[in-house]
């Protein structure tokens, strides 16, 4: 088949041609879009799920419905060294500059710049906000970020009603905000949501970000819908790897799509890449399932040297002891005594690494003393590459 035609998008957050098994989800956030516009409250939406599974698509595909809405947004990715209080500074700056361009600035508007100046100079190295505002005298001022960030999100939501307009803010890495961030995040949209001022917040992140918002706040859950985000069932992956070459005039035989199923485990990064490379080198229609066997070990191949690889080359040889651990006990969820028993260390010993894999976003604890990769078939790759638990420690 043509490569340049290829239906396929493998990619860190590429949409692809096809997306499958999400009506749900997208049926969700249309009515939280619709019920903040009429001015109701809806618990908003936090997506949480493994690497490589369509959360960075989702969030995507979201700011496409917001602003086709009519919403002004704001879209933002943490990272292990980000600090939420001066990302968010920012993006508010941005949201209010995109409010005052819609007619002459009002009161509420020209109050929320001035809060907004406030926050700035509460935050220690924050950024220079230059607006020809002074700030507001106890508003934001507290230098308590929860505090601050909860005026912050009235005053945006005020201003915005003032306007007419909508706000929407996306998340996305949600689950490398410290606790006092989250807390400072879901106190902010708590008051707003009993506003019912139209500002609303979408998250995604790792499995881990149920149980943070929980312990941040123990209304979290009735704040924010938990949805989770994870692998196709069998009618999903027929319909993510069919359907785009459908498209193009390309059928699949019944034998190829069975042995993609297979192969994925309905894995939506690993079907894409399976997808491209079965494209590339199929001769000719229907696609038969010798097709999609021949491209399976290229499509391992770049998996390894590329989707992850990158990622395990993060990690410090301790780490990667421990993460070869895990491997040879099989897949997971996996006990941290079984792994620590594995690495011939007591689990205390273990457990430093275990919190810093954690926070690089290496593996998550799906429960009480259980550990998993947050990469799916990542202890697959750890086999092919003989990764052992007994690697020295650095």
């Amino acid at each position: 088949m043509d490569p340049i035609l290829n239906p396929y998008n493998p990619g860190a957050g590429s949409r692809p041609s096809y997306l499958a098994g999400r009506d749900i989800i997208l049926s969700k956030a249309n009515i939280l879009f619709k019920r903040v516009k009429a001015g109701r409250s809806q618990r908003s939406i936090m997506l949480y799920g493994l690497r490589g599974v369509g959360k960075t698509v989702l969030l995507n595909h979201l700011n496409n419905m917001a602003t086709e809405d009519g919403y002004i947004v704001e879209q933002m990715e943490m990272s292990e060294n980000d600090k939420f209080d001066m990302k968010m500074t920012n993006h508010i700056r941005k949201i209010l500059l995109q409010i005052s361009l819609f007619e002459n600035a009002k009161d509420k508007l020209k109050k929320a710049f001035r809060v907004l100046k406030s926050l700035s100079l509460t935050l220690p190295d924050g950024p220079e906000i230059s607006i020809d505002v002074d700030a507001l005298a106890g508003e934001a001022d507290s230098g308590n970020f929860e505090t601050d960030l909860t005026d912050m999100f009235v005053h945006i939501g005020n201003a915005a009603k003032e306007e007419g307009k909508y706000v929407c803010i996306l998340i996305d890495e949600t689950q490398y905000l410290r606790e006092s961030d989250m807390a400072a995040l879901i106190a902010a949209c708590h008051k707003v949501s009993q506003l019912e001022l139209p500002l609303v917040v979408v998250c995604a992140g790792l499995p881990s970000i149920a149980a943070m918002a929980g312990d941040a706040k123990s209304y979290a859950e009735r704040l924010f819908e938990f949805i989770p985000v994870s692998n196709l069932v069998s009618p999903e992956v027929e319909l993510a790897i069919s359907q785009p070459a459908k498209d193009l005039g390309v059928e699949f035989t019944d034998e190829a799509i069975r042995e993609t199923i297979r192969i994925t485990k309905g894995y939506p990064y690993f079907i894409q890449e399976l997808g491209k490379h079965t494209w590339n080198r199929a001769a000719k229609s229907p696609i038969e399932v010798e097709d999609v066997i021949s491209a399976k070990d290229e499509t391992l191949n770049e998996l390894d040297n590329s989707f992850f690889k990158v990622r395990f080359d993060r990690a410090i040889n301790s780490e990667k002891r421990l993460m070869g651990a895990m491997a040879e006990l099989g897949d997971g969820p996996f006990s941290m005594s079984d792994v620590a028993a594995k690495m011939n260390v007591k689990p205390t010993s273990a457990s430093p690494t275990r919190a810093t894999l954690i926070r690089k976003g290496f593996i998550y604890a799906p429960s009480h003393g259980q550990i998993d990769f947050t990469v799916p078939l990542f202890a697959d790759f750890l086999r092919r590459a003989k990764i052992s638990g007994t690697i020295g420690e650095e």
